[in-house]
């Protein structure tokens, strides 16, 4: 049976990155040495990786740039793993992130397009591998979780690990390596909304003596979603081979190739028959507002990835990386128009809007880093230092056009506006280059982790005279000390910043948006086991947010901060034959400078006040052999709408629902069988509300089955 767990993983010192054919091949011209290479035992799934004698700079052990457990590590950190995707019956990154204290899984609702979540009340940046991914708004394909092996989220700013990224923190995903025990799986499902899908996984050496090694992930999936003419269909081949010409070298080069084809689920529906009473009734969970058979969301994406390891010596390596994904995104869709109508409780029609746009995306990105430990004195030192760097272009072509006039709840279809003029938007390059540095020392049981990173950032639009350059220093300072009872109490402070584009009334380039944390907590990991309980408070201040420009609204200004706080539990691991991962927490939003009247000391919209989250996999092997049982919980507090209505027509908060999942498992020899349900009660539900006028529905009951042979 699968377990449901957490690792503690080391994070591998790997020095992520290649920025060309030079750095590369410095990288197998010194493979030479005979020292014995840390990640010939990597080729198994790791629980726990203990490093002895020798600095692992394996990358599947890696969180955070630095070979050091996540219990040991001052800051929040939460590694959820291939094993509990499966136990939970995810389809999507977003399904594994609503089982993650401080992470709001499905802000939005259903929204085929991508995953959206608020990490401590901010959209996180999205990773993988340690490198950007996204650059842009529907710009690019969807993650498709099948290719990963695990999601790592660092909570709160990181900049100084990353670079350019959110207040909130980063999710990386972590893409499936080869192996040299040869293995895999082949998997079909069927489920809800005509889910049909059929995956395969397959790694092993190509020679006797482990010198090459291979893996061939694919994954093919048609279905329908709860949105009428909406189809969720996905395409996805990731190849890769590795090479390790001595004990002390590897390089993987990785192919992947992405096809989906979808559509829009989110028909930004009015209060009225959502939220609030309508005289018409509830509008349909399936109500479809675009036109069928024009409607799409169509995303094609290639990347091509090298990763180079390599060890001077036992204490000594470098490690480098480089990413080139190339994507297009054809995009047609209408939504009912945002204007007063919405504020009618009673509304029955709406006048939409058409959109289409052709978008791509290109961009070129690496990561060069030397890693080591030394001692000086007392204090041992773990220390990482390198470079990163990305040039991303984006392209988006559109236009709008009148969209006609729908009834929300008899739709009658037809009108596919002709006149939508598709004009070329200019490029915009985004260029970023970074050099950091970070040391964890040790002295006896008391932790000090440092980091301090600077980041030029130039960003150019096409037409445009004005080139915006953004320079900043980023830093985070983290002290822990280690009980010898496994508990150890920490205070951390880190900052991250944000480029911003556009101008303010003066023609003056936007500033980044900077954030700053402190974070208090501890983490108790009892010796022997893999059981971690962490809990943390924060305080988040961010500052330079856009708000409206008192002297001409037409415009922004940058006097904008909000302040987050909130307190975090999170207890991951295995008790006997249980399996768990469970969580809590608060999150506090208020905004404290703004030109907006009124909205000084009013919290943030969309972001809910609490969040509970259980799963617990249980084995039933001593009732039956291979029987294995699942249940969880989601609970999803209040939200701000951002309205303030003296009639009390539009509630102030979309309230607060709890949703159950469950999920069966039996494996017989080579095969494993698993139902999993979500949303078990199908509770309609709506995820926010805005005070735009508009409110998301959220997933209904989702049902799979699954066959799964693993050999």
């Amino acid at each position: 049976m699968s377990t449901a767990r957490v690792k503690s993983m080391q994070k591998a010192s790997p020095v992520i990155s290649g920025i060309s054919r030079s750095l590369l091949a410095l990288a197998i011209a010194t493979g030479g040495s005979s020292v014995a290479f840390a990640a010939d035992n990597t080729d198994e799934r790791i629980e726990e990786v203990n490093v002895t004698g020798h600095l692992n700079l394996s990358r599947q052990t890696s969180v955070g740039k630095l070979d050091v457990s996540v219990h040991e590590t001052p800051f929040s950190v939460t590694v959820l793993d291939n094993d509990f995707f499966n136990d939970i019956g995810s389809k999507t990154v977003q399904d594994v992130l609503q089982y993650t204290p401080g992470v709001n899984g499905g802000t939005y609702g259903v929204d085929v397009r991508g995953d959206w979540s608020l990490v401590r009340g901010v959209d996180p940046a999205i990773f993988i591998d340690g490198l950007q991914s996204i650059f842009g708004s529907y710009t690019s394909a969807r993650a498709n979780l099948y290719a990963y092996d695990r999601i790592e989220v660092l909570k709160g700013p990181s900049s100084a690990l990353y670079g350019q990224g959110s207040t909130g923190g980063i999710v990386n995903l972590v893409s499936k390596r080869p192996q040299r025990e040869f293995g895999g799986e082949v998997v079909v499902q069927a489920g809800s909304y005509d889910h049909q899908a059929f995956a395969t996984d397959v790694t092993g050496s190509m020679d006797s003596d482990g010198e090459w090694l291979y893996r061939v992930v694919g994954y093919k999936r048609s279905a329908d979603t709860q949105v009428d003419y909406v189809n969720n269909d996905s395409t996805l081949l990731m190849p890769s081979i590795s090479w390790r010409p001595s004990e002390n070298t590897e390089i993987t080069f990785q192919t992947t190739y992405q096809d989906d084809e979808s559509g829009t689920s989110t028909a930004f529906l009015p209060w009225g028959g959502t939220r609030i009473d309508n005289a018409n009734g509830d509008i349909p969970t399936d109500t479809f507002l675009s036109e069928p058979g024009w409607d799409k969301y169509n995303t094609e994406q290639t990347a091509y990835s090298i990763w180079a390891d390599h060890r001077f010596s036992d204490n000594w390596g470098v490690n480098a990386s480089i990413r080139y994904a190339k994507g297009e995104v054809d995009y047609n869709t209408m939504y009912g128009s945002f204007d007063y109508s919405r504020l009618n409780p009673n509304i029955t029609e709406m006048q939409r809007v058409a959109f289409s746009s052709e978008a791509s995306t290109d961009m070129l990105i690496f990561d060069l880093r030397m890693s080591g430990e030394l001692t000086t004195g007392i204090v041992d030192h773990q220390v990482s230092f390198g470079l990163d760097s990305q040039d991303a272009t984006t392209d988006n072509d559109y236009g709008y056009a009148y969209g006609g006039v729908i009834n929300i709840f008899e739709p009658e279809y037809g009108y596919i506006p002709e006149d939508i003029v598709i004009a070329n938007g200019p490029e915009t390059d985004t260029e970023q280059l970074g050099f950091y540095f970070q040391d964890h020392m040790t002295i006896g049981n008391l932790i000090v982790t440092t980091g301090v990173r600077r980041d030029s950032t130039e960003s150019q639009t096409e037409g445009s005279p004005v080139t915006v350059d953004d320079d900043a220093t980023t830093m985070r300072l983290g002290v822990m000390y280690a009980f010898d009872m496994g508990i150890s109490p920490y205070i951390s402070y880190s900052e991250s910043f944000e480029p911003v584009s556009g101008s303010d009334r003066h023609g003056d380039s936007f500033k980044p948006i900077e954030g700053e944390q402190v974070e208090v907590g501890v983490k108790y990991q009892p010796e022997g086991t893999n059981l971690l309980v962490t809990a943390a408070a924060y305080d988040i201040v961010q500052k330079n947010r856009l708000t409206t420009d008192p002297v001409d609204i037409t415009f922004d200004t940058q006097t904008g901060e909000v302040s987050i706080d909130g307190v975090e539990l999170e207890v991951t691991g295995k008790l006997g034959n249980l399996s768990l991962v469970a969580g809590y927490s608060t999150t506090n939003t208020e905004i404290t400078e703004s030109n907006v009247a009124g909205e000084v000391g009013i919290a943030i919209e969309a972001v809910p006040e609490e969040l509970v989250t259980i799963w617990g996999d249980y084995d039933l092997s001593a009732l039956l052999p291979g029987l294995s049982i699942g249940m969880g919980a989601r609970h999803v507090g209040e939200s701000y709408t951002g309205v303030e209505d003296p009639t009390g027509t539009f509630p102030s908060y979309n309230p607060s629902y709890t949703l159950y999942d469950a999920s069966i498992g039996y494996t017989l020899d080579s095969w494993h069988f698993q139902l999993t349900g979500k949303n078990l009660s199908d509770e309609v539900h709506t995820t926010a509300c805005l005070s735009r006028g508009d409110c998301f529905y959220g997933e209904r009951r989702y049902v799979t089955a699954e066959a799964r042979y693993i050999f």
